[in-house]
C-alpha cells in the first residue's frame, strides 16, 4: 500500500478532526520514519497499520462485538492491511468479511472519500503468546458500516471464540472503544 494513501486520508481526516492533531503525533512521526512497505509489515514491531470496521445493525440498533482469543477481550472485527489492499477501508471491508461473513455492509462516512475513517487510533498491543509476537503499536484506521439487522455469524475461531450483538451504552462502558462510541453515535443519528 502506498504510504500516500494513508497521508492523503489522514490529512482529510484532521481537516474534519482538527483538534485530534496532538493525539495522532506518535503515528505522524511514524509515519515519517517508514517506507510503503515498513507501515503495514506485521514484522515491523515499531507498529504497523491495521483497520476495523464497527458493524451497526440498523434494526436492532446493536454494534457486532467479536471475542478475540489472543486478547481476551471483545472487540469490532478487524485486522492487518495485506499487500493486495489499496486501501484501509479496503482491508477494512475484508477483514469484516473474513471475521464475520458479512458481506452486505453499507459504510458511512464522515467526508464523500471513502477511505477517510470515522476515527484513528493507536494502542499497544500486547506480547501475543500464541504467535510469540513482541509488544507493539497499532495505527487503527477504524470505519463505520451499516447492516439492515444482526445476522447470526460463523466466527473464525483460529483467532476468535464468540460473539454477540451489543447496544451504545455496552459499547461506550467498553474501556477498549475510548472515544469512538461519541463518534457513532453522532454518525447514526446524522447518517
Amino acid at each position: 500500500m502506498e504510504k500516500k494513501i494513508i497521508l492523503d486520508s489522514v490529512n482529510k481526516y484532521l481537516e474534519h478532526f482538527s483538534e485530534e492533531k496532538d493525539r495522532l503525533n506518535l503515528f505522524l512521526e511514524y509515519l515519517e520514519k517508514f517506507n510503503d512497505d515498513e507501515i503495514i509489515d506485521w514484522n515491523n514491531f515499531d507498529g504497523h497499520i491495521v483497520a476495523g470496521g464497527f458493524i451497526y445493525s440498523i434494526k436492532d440498533k446493536k454494534f457486532l462485538s467479536l471475542y478475540h482469543k489472543d486478547l481476551n477481550i471483545y472487540l469490532y472485527p478487524g485486522g492487518h492491511i495485506d499487500e493486495e489492499d489499496k486501501s484501509p477501508f479496503e482491508a477494512a471491508r475484508r477483514e469484516v468479511f473474513e471475521e464475520t461473513g458479512i458481506s452486505n455492509l453499507k459504510a458511512l462516512n464522515i467526508v464523500d472519500d471513502k477511505i477517510v475513517p470515522i476515527d484513528i487510533d493507536t494502542h499497544m498491543i500486547s506480547y501475543n503468546e500464541r504467535l510469540d509476537l513482541p509488544s507493539h503499536y497499532h495505527f487503527e484506521f477504524r470505519y463505520l458500516f451499516v447492516v439492515p439487522e444482526s445476522y447470526d455469524i460463523k466466527v473464525d475461531t483460529r483467532e476468535l471464540g464468540d460473539y454477540k450483538w451489543i447496544n451504545m451504552d455496552e459499547l461506550r462502558n467498553n474501556p477498549y472503544y475510548g472515544k469512538i462510541a461519541t463518534k457513532l453515535d453522532k454518525m447514526l443519528k446524522e447518517g
